[in-house]
């Protein structure tokens, strides 16, 4: 949802996934497909390729090791610790480690402080069709003002772009002309808005865009949507800047993958905090694999009832072709195993519960084998969930 179209492409995508609130009243497989964040990295996407930019976040490149970094607080040569703002909410945004070469989510921009209001934070990459294509998403409070609409939340995603690849102003995904609009200074460092009249920060499409360039010479991006200018938006984005930390930064996760099948390789994984993200759980989690034609997907999140709200986020991305019901974690018996019968198109799926959490392995439909003689029992064992204690998350997730 990155450079909306106009408010009526946005509100008709808002009503085709108006549906989809309704799966908020019950418990749902994670994984599933969101389509706000769809229409957010589709137009990316198309704007990275109109631009020639696509490769232009700090590529994480899946299946090799991913560049040298260092705490944020650390050295020079590390992410550089933003200068300014309140202390980061342990409950929302993720915690960073250093960059050990084993970590599949180590990203280019980090969220180091949120407003209030603001009860989730993600960070992705891949599952757009660009296996190295990072994203992080910051999930707010209700959208307000007359033209408001129950299930849209306001947005901010974050993006970073090399120093070489720089996103320029010109013309959006419809045409409409850009203007570059001076921004105050972020840490002291050059920012602009992308507005829609040389005096004006709102975007054409009445969404709200922040660059700024970093310490390292690459550009940050913070795009926001279902903002106001009456809610103060111009403030609250630059506030979020200022906080941003940068250069490459891993993301500790609750898990561990070992023995993956020769022939299978990384094809998205992400974290989400806070019920805001994570479908009214504290956190979840997944790492997908591809072989051809073939996709599996290992998901964990804890083994606990989901805080349901009317301001329900909608569901998550995921490579799953056709998501399948998920099993109750109540009919889960501790470290038991619970398999999920595969009728007509539905994904194969299997669960089971164990230090507090439930890990779930999905398939895409009607390729039981998936590279292994165990089949989805085979890639539970693969997958090495570390429990509810944040402490014990890792930068090591890899062999």
């Amino acid at each position: 949802m990155n450079h909306r179209t106009d408010l009526t492409e946005d509100r008709l995508a808002a009503e085709l996934a108006a549906g989809l609130v309704a799966l908020a009243d019950s418990p749902a497989p994670l994984g599933r497909t969101d389509t706000a964040w769809a229409i957010h990295q589709g137009r990316s996407r198309l704007r990275r390729r109109r631009l020639g930019v696509l490769g232009a976040v700090t590529a994480v490149a899946l299946g090799a090791s991913v560049l040298g970094a260092t705490l944020p607080d650390r050295a020079a040569n590390g992410p550089v610790k933003a200068a300014t703002g309140p202390a980061a909410q342990d409950l929302v945004l993720p915690a960073l480690g250093p960059d050990t070469g084993h970590d599949p989510l180590t990203i280019a921009a980090a969220f180091g402080w949120l407003p209030e209001g603001f009860d989730g934070a993600s960070y992705i990459i891949g599952f757009s069709g660009a296996p190295t294509l990072f994203s992080g998403k910051a999930y707010g409070p209700p959208q307000t003002g007359p033209d408001a609409l129950a299930m849209n939340r306001q947005t901010v995603f974050l993006s970073a772009y090399a120093a070489d690849q720089a996103p320029t102003v010109g013309t959006d995904n419809l045409g409409q002309q850009q203007y570059r609009v001076d921004a105050r200074p972020v840490n002291g460092r050059p920012a602009y808005w992308v507005g829609r009249a040389p005096d004006d920060p709102t975007g054409p499409s009445g969404d709200y865009t922040l660059r700024w360039q970093a310490a390292d010479g690459s550009w940050i991006e913070l795009h926001g949507i279902y903002l106001r200018a009456a809610d103060g938006v111009l403030d609250l984005l630059l506030g979020i800047a200022d906080k941003v930390t940068t250069g490459p930064q891993a993301v500790r996760l609750p898990f561990k993958v070992r023995n993956i099948p020769a022939g299978f390789t990384r094809a998205g994984v992400s974290l989400y905090m806070g019920t805001g993200a994570a479908d009214g759980y504290p956190w979840s989690a997944g790492i997908n694999y591809q072989s051809g034609g073939k996709y599996i997907s290992l998901d964990v999140r804890p083994a606990v009832e989901p805080v349901r709200s009317p301001t329900a986020p909608l569901p998550r991305p995921g490579l799953r072709l056709v998501a399948s019901p998920s099993p109750s974690t109540s009919t889960l018996a501790s470290t038991t195993t619970s398999a999920t019968p595969n009728t007509g198109p539905e994904s194969p799926r299997q669960c089971t519960e164990t230090l507090g959490v439930q890990v779930c392995a999905t398939a895409s439909p009607d390729e039981a084998p998936l590279g292994t003689a165990e089949g989805l029992a085979g890639w539970l064992d693969r997958f090495v969930p570390l429990g509810t204690d944040r402490s014990a998350w890792t930068t090591e997730v890899t062999p």
